[in-house]
């Protein structure tokens, strides 16, 4: 991807922390409609763009750099990120979701910003169907470990032992996430260890 394109999608990314403040601050059936209706508009983008022609030609010519080469016949990060969202919400605490969100979102800019331009340390690469190489490095990954407890800072109602938990097991789920889309993997697999650790049981099923 250019770095062109790679800035306008973790601007985009870290555009994306009014989700967490929006579980922070609205009630919790509010914030699942506001989160649900931005799933489905980001999700219809992403079916539009897989398959309608003309308007895939129309959303590449506007913000092409935007995707990256494994994307072009699958949902896009957007998707797969607000998905995840409503899904921690509809299962977690609203701190718990809120928290969760600030790893992925700040993590997972962090570590890719550190891992291409400072990433020396090859932890171990991955080739994807299209041809392209997606490639883990220990300063990629070490930023993301500490953006994610740096964000959880901001995140009320969560001691911070589980905020430090909860950005470790981030950091490790982020790092073998190549099969499935780390927005979705990291949010849920470390939402449902933190809530059930924390409160025994999920929110749905009360």
């Amino acid at each position: 991807m250019k770095l062109r394109g790679e800035i306008l999608r973790k601007g985009t990314h870290i555009g994306a922390l009014v989700i967490p403040i929006i579980f922070l601050v609205f009630e919790r059936n509010v914030a699942l409609w506001i989160t649900y209706i931005g799933a489905v508009v980001a999700i219809t983008i992403d079916l539009l763009r897989i398959y309608n022609r003309r308007f895939r030609k129309f959303i590449y010519h506007l913000m092409g750099d935007v995707y990256r080469r494994w994307e072009t016949k699958r949902l896009g990060g957007s998707s797969y990120i607000l998905v995840a969202a409503v899904l921690s919400l509809f299962l977690f605490d609203n701190k718990i979701a809120a928290l969760v969100m600030v790893f992925i979102i700040l993590g997972d800019t962090a570590a890719v910003f550190v891992g291409t331009f400072f990433g020396r340390h090859l932890i171990y690469s991955h080739r994807n169907s299209d041809g392209s190489v997606r490639k883990k490095t220990l300063e990629g990954t070490i930023a993301f470990f500490v953006a994610s407890v740096f964000g959880a800072i901001f995140v009320p109602g969560v001691t911070f032992m589980w905020k430090f938990v909860g950005a470790a097991l981030a950091t490790a789920v982020e790092l073998g996430s190549f099969f499935i889309d780390d927005n979705f993997s990291v949010p849920l697999i470390v939402g449902a260890v933190l809530q059930l650790a924390i409160y025994g049981n999920f929110v749905a099923s009360v």
